[in-house]
């Protein structure tokens, strides 16, 4: 069979009446991806299809409206530019103004604090005061800070005492021996430096260390403020009582008469820091005295403070640009003096002067250069105008070329149209029709069968086990393959039908024409008969590669495409079910099944939040004892209207649920409860508890365990978790891991309705089993010579794999007789006692189960 046939599908035939294919439907079509492009390739084609012999004078008034709105757009924003350049200045000059009226004020503060405290503590003393100002974390409070000193006034009585004090005490803790210079014109009084001491901002420390090793002599004790031209300044603070600031070249310009001049280069250095010195008179009295006279009386000295402008003006400029600042301080009745600059002022820059009401000395000359924010608005006017005007021809030759190539755009536009339409109805990996296309198709069969009385077959074909095929091969060679089966499929079929694939391994064929029960099957056996065909696959290591399907058929009329559809896929599971590679025609009865199945799951979730649900137990005797050893945990549902509904109806639905795990955990936690009750009775028995496949799928399987374990204060060792053989043939490797876990908790795992999975020896030894329960068919056959082999080959199995064997399903004493002379270890069934409530159980512990001073009776018991 040649497998690289074109594919074959016949476009759908036009009603011979003319009339919609809808007639006799309850809808239209779905509406897809085909559709969708249809109208799209419309609208467009509307949309462009207009007279051409308008099109110069579209484009004429569209250059001239985009002149106009070019003008206009110029204008507004260079208005827009020039009103954000004027906020933008303002800004710059109010956060100017407002960061240094904080840092002045809080300086002025600082020196006000100085103040009061020489003040009010005459006995201060240079250390305490550094001390003090260390504490107030200056450099990161009170910006510039740099020293403070305290000037009193002396004496010349009082002088020798002074310099006592200064001897035991020196500013900066540096003695010297310089001589004191007179005051000026014979005057009393001597201005020397009490206390001093500095604070060193972070970089700043090379900066003390010349200032103290040169500068010691001029900032001791005996450097007399009132013998050098600071004399008049000082006077007049007194006189006043307001505060004053000189810049500190000042300082080293008017020493004392006979003091050494300072070293040049120590004066060069200076004058490149801008340093300015602000000194505030000191009275005795708390507050300044209200007249001349009284303050001249209660001044004791002056407080000095000395400032780095710079700290102060770069934190006001650290965000602002093309700003420059000019700080100055004018004393009562002079000009401003600049005491530093920051930033670069521009030529033809105008600045804006502001003062501080805290103290109108200060002098603040702001200067704003708008031209650091980008080019000026007329220039970015000009090019909004040129900008414009480019965009509007650029514009109406876009136009232009659109209009003269309208035609090869339509065609254009078809031409992508048409594969879009092929790609949303077409799967991209076979390129079969797609789900969309196969319902669009199902719709147009149906419309013609309802208007031509005829039929309609649809064959859902769903590959077996292709899973395994992607997991050992590849998903690569899962997709070969998925090619390949399209194309046999499709050589398969006749012309007239359709075949599509679904999504993953779902394919169906679409058929019309009158069917009998015999030509579906005839159809189906056809198809089941090409894909069990091996495969050739080219990038496989297998040579051949062989799979089957599974079929399910529906046909006839429905009202929508869906019905049919989904009729078949019921099908298809229904042939999953009776075993794979096989067909099945859909019947009513299925549908029903699938109703029945559907609402007994609601049932059972109802059952489950209404506490319907209890446990019975069957006990596990000891063939040679004949005492319990073991009960088995078996889940009943009381229905509140049917009454107990046998576990052959309810128990295969709930293990295919995910409502089994929730119910998986009650049976568990109920299990173990029910046996610690026992075991604190007197009655040392194990609990059995059947695990389904879903709970092994699960690792909270593992969870439930600890947790009933756990809240029951139950020995693991006296739980055991029954999987069927089934089972572990499903994902063996992850299975194995989930036991393994189990086991390692301690509880038991037995292997149920052993006989019955054809695993093998070696695949069995895998697993971490402790228990064998054989099958009670193979108990029930023990009439036959056969049967009866098999049995005893399974019992000698179990003891040689070292594994405890368990029958089920014992009825008949002659059964019971052949198992202990087997060898077989225990055994449960109806001989011994149906599945009981815990209640009847316990009666039956009490007649054979031994307690503290009583024998146990196996004949009680067996005969109970």
């Amino acid at each position: 069979m040649d497998l690289v046939r074109p594919l074959r599908h016949s476009e759908p035939r036009a009603h011979p009446t003319g009339q919609p294919l809808s007639s006799g439907l309850h809808r239209p079509p779905p509406r897809g991806a085909g559709g969708l492009a249809d109208q799209t390739l419309s609208h467009l084609t509307n949309r462009l299809r207009f007279r051409s012999s308008g099109w110069k004078l579209f484009v004429v008034l569209v250059l001239v409206l985009g002149v106009a709105m070019s003008a206009a757009s110029a204008s507004a924003w260079y208005a827009y530019v020039s009103s954000q350049r004027r906020q933008a200045a303002a800004s710059s000059l109010g956060s100017v103004k407002s960061i240094l009226a904080s840092s002045l004020e809080r300086d002025s503060d600082l020196l006000a604090t100085v103040n009061a405290l020489v003040a009010t503590h005459p006995q201060l003393t240079n250390g305490s005061l550094a001390a003090i100002l260390s504490r107030l974390d200056l450099s990161q409070h009170y910006p510039g800070s740099i020293a403070f000193a305290y000037v009193e006034s002396v004496s010349r009585a009082g002088l020798p005492e002074f310099e006592a004090v200064t001897q035991r005490d020196p500013p900066l803790g540096v003695a010297s021996s310089a001589r004191i210079v007179r005051s000026y014109n014979g005057a009393p009084d001597y201005c020397l430096t009490r206390l001093a001491a500095f604070e060193v901002l972070p970089g700043q420390q090379f900066l003390k260390n010349l200032l103290v090793s040169w500068a010691t002599p001029y900032l001791s004790a005996r450097l007399n403020y009132c013998a050098s031209t600071f004399e008049n300044m000082l006077d007049s603070l007194a006189a006043t009582g307001r505060s004053s600031v000189v810049p500190a070249t000042a300082l080293l310009g008017r020493l004392p008469r006979g003091m050494p001049a300072l070293p040049q280069v120590l004066l060069a250095f200076v004058a490149r820091f801008p340093v300015f010195i602000e000194f505030s008179p000191v009275y005795a009295e708390p507050q300044v005295p209200a007249t001349t006279p009284s303050r001249a009386k209660a001044l004791t000295g002056w407080a000095m403070g000395i400032f780095a402008a710079d700290e102060i003006l770069d934190p006001a400029l650290a965000n602002e640009k093309g700003v420059s600042v000019a700080l100055a301080y004018a004393s009562p009745g002079a000009k401003p003096t600049v005491l530093a600059r920051a930033g670069q002022p521009q030529p033809g820059v105008a600045g804006k002067t502001f003062t501080f009401s805290a103290d109108p000395g200060w002098v603040l000359d702001v200067a704003v250069d708008p031209r650091v924010s980008g080019p000026s608005p007329g220039t970015q006017g000009l090019a909004v105008l040129l900008g414009a005007l480019l965009l509007t021809i650029l514009l109406t030759s876009l136009l232009h070329l659109l209009i003269a190539s309208r035609r090869s755009a339509l065609e254009l536009v078809e031409e992508r149209t048409a594969e879009l339409r092929h790609q949303a109805l077409h799967d991209s990996l076979t390129g079969l029709p797609n789900r969309l296309s196969v319902d669009q198709r199902v719709y147009q069969f149906l419309g013609r069968a309802g208007s031509e009385r005829r039929s309609i077959a649809v064959f859902f074909i769903d590959l077996d086990d292709f899973k395994r095929v992607n997991d050992t091969l590849g998903h690569g060679t899962g997709d070969e393959l998925l090619r390949a089966v399209a194309a046999r499929l499709s050589a398969t079929v006749r012309d007239s039908d359709t075949v599509g694939r679904l999504g993953g391994d779902e394919f169906v064929v679409l058929s019309e024409g009158p069917f009998s029960e015999e030509g579906l099957n005839l159809v189906a056996e056809r198809l089941l008969t090409v894909l069990r065909e091996p495969f050739r696959l080219g990038h496989t290591t297998m040579s051949h590669l062989s799979i089957s399907a599974s079929i399910g058929i529906a046909s006839g009329l429905r009202d929508y495409p869906e019905e049919l559809l989904r009729d078949a896929d019921t099908a298809m599971y229904r042939a999953k079910e009776m075993g794979k590679n096989c067909h099945v025609i859909f019947a009513q009865e299925m549908h029903e099944v699938v109703k029945r199945q559907m609402a007994l799951e609601r049932d059972l979730a109802d059952a489950f939040a209404n506490r319907e649900f209890f446990i019975v137990y069957q006990p596990i005797l000891s063939l040679e004892t004949g005492l319990p050893r073991d009960v088995e945990a078996l889940l009943r549902w009381r229905h509140p209207s049917r009454g107990v509904v046998g576990p052959v109806e309810f128990i295969p639905v709930l293990e295919t649920s995910d409502l089994m795990i929730d119910v998986g955990r009650f049976v568990l936690m109920e299990a173990c409860r029910q046996v610690k009750t026992w075991h604190d009775l007197g009655y040392r028995v194990g609990i059995s508890v059947n695990v389904a496949a879903r709970q092994l799928r699960h690792d909270v399987l593992i969870d439930h365990v600890r947790e009933a374990l756990g809240a029951a204060s139950l020995d693991a060792s006296y739980l055991t978790l029954e999987v069927t053989e089934s089972m572990l043939m499903i994902d063996s490797e992850t299975t194995a891991q989930r036991l393994t876990a189990l086991s390692d908790l301690g509880v038991r795992i037995a292997i149920d309705d052993f006989g019955t999975g054809y695993s093998s020896i070696s695949y069995l030894r895998e697993f971490p089993a402790d228990i064998l329960k054989i099958d009670q068919s193979f108990v029930a056959h023990l009439d036959t010579s056969a049967g009866t082999s098999f049995l005893d080959a399974l019992i000698q199995l179990g003891k040689s794999l070292g594994l405890l064997t368990i029958a089920e399903g014992i009825e008949q004493m002659s059964q019971l007789k052949h198992l202990k002379q087997a060898g077989c270890d225990w055994g449960q069934g109806y001989l011994f006692s149906k599945p009981l409530l815990p209640e009847k159980l316990e009666q039956i512990f009490s007649w054979c189960l031994p307690t503290e001073g009583m024998i146990p009776n196996a004949d009680s018991c067996l005969s109970s």
